[in-house]
């Protein structure tokens, strides 16, 4: 007998999927009002039935909503509906049409609201689409209109074309500055109009602040990549590295006028980074970016460029393949990386990659270790 109901069960279980997974299919419809398609994207199709939301549908139609109590009142042309509000999970029925969304906002049924204020429907199978509409109100015919729903579908499936094939953003970063290579690598950002990232340490921006200053009235983002980017002194201990990382920020943020919360320490945070330099950076208010793609370029001589070329494009690649929406890539303020630039940023622009430079505002969580809170 147990067995039986667990068969039972498993059944049961399997049917709903499946008509949920229908639904869920099924439910990729589009609705019309008159002559033009409406922008409603929460369109749901249970029982057989087009329900939408109740507040989204109401403003095409110009139906007024009034709550109160426990009810809703629907009113257009001095006719009005009180319906009572359901309570969760209750299933709609012919007296109550409403029922909650997985959002919990309501639902009504397109039927039912059209019949109540004198709209007809008329529903194109082979386009999945519904067209409301009034015979008092002037409009074109069905098999115009069919033009208007193979339109509407072709500009959507482009959109959506778009937005799969978007290609990720990229996030050029730069260690070791400000020197030199600074500010010709600065000049080809500005060449090819692409933002950056530069992690400076804070030794030399005191000896190069006009530096710091023009990188930073370019827009781009600058943060702390230490003091002195001594491994001994930074990693002697919790104090030591927070004094370095902070002394570093502190700088850039009286150089430029502008936040330097985000750090990049020297090396890569693991394994170097303990669990209280952590706690020191957190309790700084401070954020850590590691790297998805090193370019290695500091192993490079000047005539090696090339290679540097090859390791970004090959990481990048690799990257956007594991669906990697957002590529944080670690080049250093040097002269092999002056010449291999230019010829990175070509490469990205002609594959459609999307260039940002740190946006404190959005952080994104990019650390070995793991840590949302950095």
């Amino acid at each position: 007998m147990k067995r039986v109901v667990i068969i039972a069960i498993i059944l049961i279980a399997f049917l709903i999927g499946v008509n949920e997974a229908a639904a869920k299919e099924e439910a990729k419809r589009y609705i019309g009002l008159h002559d033009k398609m409406l922008p409603i994207e929460n369109i749901y199709v249970i029982g057989g039935d087009t329900k939408v939301l109740l507040e989204e549908i109401s403003k095409h139609l110009y139906i007024d909503i009034t709550k109160d109590k426990g009810t809703i009142k629907l009113s257009k042309h001095g006719k009005e509906i009180t319906l009572n509000i359901p309570a969760d999970q209750e299933a709609p029925s012919a007296e109550n049409p409403l029922i909650f969304s997985e959002s919990g906002k309501l639902l009504i049924s397109l039927k039912y609201l059209a019949n109540q204020f004198e709209f007809k429907l008329e529903y194109f199978p082979e386009y999945r689409t519904l067209r409301i509409y009034r015979d008092a109100y002037p409009h074109i015919s069905h098999i115009e209109y069919k033009e208007i729903i193979k339109e509407h579908i072709k500009k959507q499936q482009r959109t959506q074309t778009t937005q799969t094939t978007k290609k990720p953003t990229v996030y050029l970063t730069f260690d070791d500055g400000p020197n030199q290579s600074t500010l010709i690598n600065h000049a080809t950002l500005e060449k090819y109009n692409v933002p950056a990232t530069f992690f400076f340490l804070g030794n030399q921006m005191k000896q190069n602040e006009s530096i710091v200053k023009t990188v930073s009235k370019s827009g781009h983002y600058i943060g702390s990549h230490s003091m002195t980017h001594d491994k001994a002194l930074v990693y002697n201990s919790s104090e030591s590295f927070i004094a370095e990382m902070a002394g570093g920020a502190e700088i850039a943020e009286q150089l430029t006028g502008k936040s330097a919360n985000l750090v990049r320490v020297p090396y890569g945070s693991k394994p170097l980074v303990t669990s209280g330099m952590q706690k020191s950076l957190i309790a700084r208010g401070l954020k850590l970016w590691d790297w998805d793609v090193d370019s290695n370029d500091w192993r490079y001589t000047d005539k090696q460029a090339g290679q540097i070329v090859k390791n970004v494009q090959d990481g990048v690649t690799k990257a956007a393949k594991s669906g990697d929406k957002d590529i944080i890539i670690l080049l250093h303020d040097r002269s092999q990386t002056t010449i291999a630039l230019p010829r990175i940023i070509e490469w990205l622009q002609r594959e459609g990659y999307n260039f940002k430079a740190y946006e404190p505002d959005n952080h994104i969580i990019q650390n070995f270790l793991r840590d949302p809170s950095l």
